[in-house]
């Protein structure tokens, strides 16, 4: 899994590049109301094996989910009644933002694992404030991880 850690951070930070933070989530934005130590935007993403199947001794095949969060500046501050062109442009930056990373990794691939296939996506509820949207991809990839 950690090759395609690396090659995912390296992907997003040469195709998107005014992402500031690119890191494995390790839950640096759900820590309660404290502001997170990330710079904004970030992408964190977490990987983990939905299936597995032995072929041989040591060698599987394995279907991996792939979560990217994309984290953006909560502070855009705006009030239904003084919505302006401007704080509507900023907003709708944040999903141009996320379309610029859904087009760097759908089907993006490497030697070590099939292309990346998107399986949904969803801006999610927070009470803290942030700007978080979830994009879950798929991907299979053979481990020949000798035991």
């Amino acid at each position: 899994m950690k090759v395609i850690y690396i090659a995912l951070m390296e992907q997003l930070k040469t195709a998107v590049p005014e992402l500031r933070w690119v890191d494995l989530d390790e839950g640096q934005i759900d820590g309660g109301d404290e502001r997170p130590a990330i710079a904004f935007p970030a992408v964190l993403t977490g990987i983990a094996l939905t299936r597995c199947e032995t072929l041989y001794d040591c060698v599987q095949h394995c279907v991996a989910a792939v979560t990217v969060r994309i984290v953006q500046n909560p502070f855009v501050s705006r009030t239904a009644a003084t919505v302006t062109d401007d704080v509507r442009t900023a907003s709708l930056e944040r999903y141009a933002l996320v379309e610029r990373i859904h087009a760097a990794l759908q089907n993006f691939s490497t030697e070590e694992f099939n292309p990346l296939s998107r399986l949904r996506q969803a801006k999610e509820t927070r009470r803290d404030g942030l700007f978080v949207y979830r994009i879950e991809y798929q991907t299979e990839f053979r481990d020949d991880t000798e035991g």
